[in-house]
């Protein structure tokens, strides 16, 4: 069991650094090609499915919250973030309840999430994501792990 465990999480990581290396390869070719569309990544997904395709659309936010002192949102960071919002807001629990920050081990604080998301985005999350939140109910996993062969 723990050895699938710390096969999940290592897969999720290296999926994560993927994403990360394939948006600085895009920023730096921003210059010197065709404007990128507004959303790299779709955050539509079924609502049976997991949180992991859309919080990928958070990977130009991670700047924010690896620099405490960064005082604006990194360039597509309110785009992705408003894809959630719209359409799997749910998946915003993996922040508030810290399950992405302890699986991709960048601190996210709940506060500097927020401010984020409605100061420095304007975007409103639903009223009661916090209620969501703390039942976990209706909240789709961050990612779900294959079942171990025997």
């Amino acid at each position: 069991m723990a050895s699938s465990n710390k096969f999940c999480t290592a897969a999720l990581l290296h999926l994560l650094a993927a994403v990360i290396a394939t948006t600085a390869d895009a920023a730096k070719n921003i210059a010197s090609s065709e404007p990128l569309p507004k959303k790299i990544w779709p955050a539509r997904q079924d609502a049976s499915a997991t949180c992991v395709g859309s919080l990928l659309a958070l990977s130009p936010c991670l700047a924010f919250f690896e620099d405490a002192g960064m005082s604006g949102a990194p360039q597509g960071c309110c785009e992705g973030l408003g894809g959630i919002i719209q359409d799997q807001a749910a998946c915003l629990c993996h922040i508030v309840n810290h399950t992405l920050e302890r699986a991709i081990g960048v601190d996210i604080p709940n506060d500097r999430a927020f401010s984020l998301i409605g100061d420095l985005c304007g975007l409103s999350p639903p009223q009661d994501i916090m209620d969501t939140c703390a039942n976990g109910r209706e909240v789709p996993p961050l990612y779900v792990c294959p079942a171990p062969s025997a």
